[in-house]
């Protein structure tokens, strides 16, 4: 039960900030809050999926460090699995929401949100295995795709503006 904590502690920050937007409706700006959220249930509960075979698994360099499972080497064999492409998928909508709610910021700027965003992430997993054993693997791979999804899901919404711009 205490390697819920770190998350019921998030989801109530999280819970404030979607409430303070909710009332100034912006509803988009909300909706960021509620991805970061989203973001926190997927990565810092203690409930961890593997989508990697067993024989990858096994071809992967591990580190055993604060009471978790580490990957610091990028892009090892066997990290190419159906995770690796999820850790994408799952940062895509965040990074439309990027767009939406700063249409101001460049690219390079997408990119430090999108490494920012992956960082936060593993960070708060490393946090949670050491704090409370949580049971997850900290990976370099994943803060480098889930930067490369905030920065895809900030050019399709760019990509959509300009488009729908050309239509007149």
């Amino acid at each position: 039960m205490v390697r819920w904590v770190p998350f019921g502690l998030v989801s109530l920050v999280w819970l404030v900030l979607i409430g303070r937007r909710l009332r100034q409706r912006r509803f988009w700006r909300a909706g960021w809050w509620l991805g970061c959220w989203a973001l926190s249930a997927l990565t810092w509960t203690p409930v961890a999926l593997s989508f990697g075979s067993a024989m990858q698994l096994g071809q992967l360099p591990t580190h055993w460090w604060a009471n978790g499972v580490w990957v610091v080497r990028p892009f090892a064999p066997g990290d190419l699995d159906a995770s690796f492409w999820l850790n994408i998928v799952m940062t895509v909508p965040q990074g439309a929401l990027l767009a939406i709610n700063w249409p101001q910021l460049r690219w390079s700027q997408w990119v430090y949100v999108g490494l920012a965003v992956g960082l936060t992430l593993e960070s708060g997993q490393a946090l949670g295995n050491a704090l409370v054993s949580l049971g997850r693997w900290v990976d370099i791979n994943d803060i480098l795709t889930n930067g490369l999804g905030v920065v895809l899901g900030a050019l399709a919404v760019t990509g959509y503006r300009h488009w729908r711009t050309r239509l007149g």
